[in-house]
């Protein structure tokens, strides 16, 4: 089975490598949506929701500076830093992370498949 939840954040970046005003230091309010497969547990859930959106959101960079965590923080990159930081995560409790899609805007997205 396959649950998606939504998550959002804010956090700020400069893009070292762009020549543009993507360069100077700017925020974003993220959306990030994860898709999720395991097993329809005894009790219906495959998990309780409650749970998982507690687990992402401590694994979500809020109100923090990107390029503390990534040389160059774009989209893309961003994407598959947290695809790879939230995946073990959730194996932990039996989850699989299938795709996780990262909006930094409402029309601009990045997207990472396991």
């Amino acid at each position: 089975m396959l649950i998606k939840l939504i998550r959002s954040f804010s956090s700020a970046h400069h893009l070292p490598n762009y020549n543009g005003p993507c360069h100077d230091l700017h925020g974003h309010t993220w959306k990030a949506v994860f898709v999720i497969e395991g097993p329809v547990q005894a009790d219906g859930m495959v998990c309780d929701f409650k749970v998982v959106k507690k687990l992402l959101d401590g694994l979500l960079p809020d109100h923090q500076l990107l390029n503390d965590f990534l040389e160059n923080p774009t989209a893309e990159n961003l994407a598959q830093y947290l695809f790879t930081k939230i995946r073990p995560e959730l194996a932990k409790q039996g989850l699989t992370l299938k795709t996780l899609e990262i909006w930094e805007s409402d029309n601009a997205a990045a997207i990472v498949e396991g």
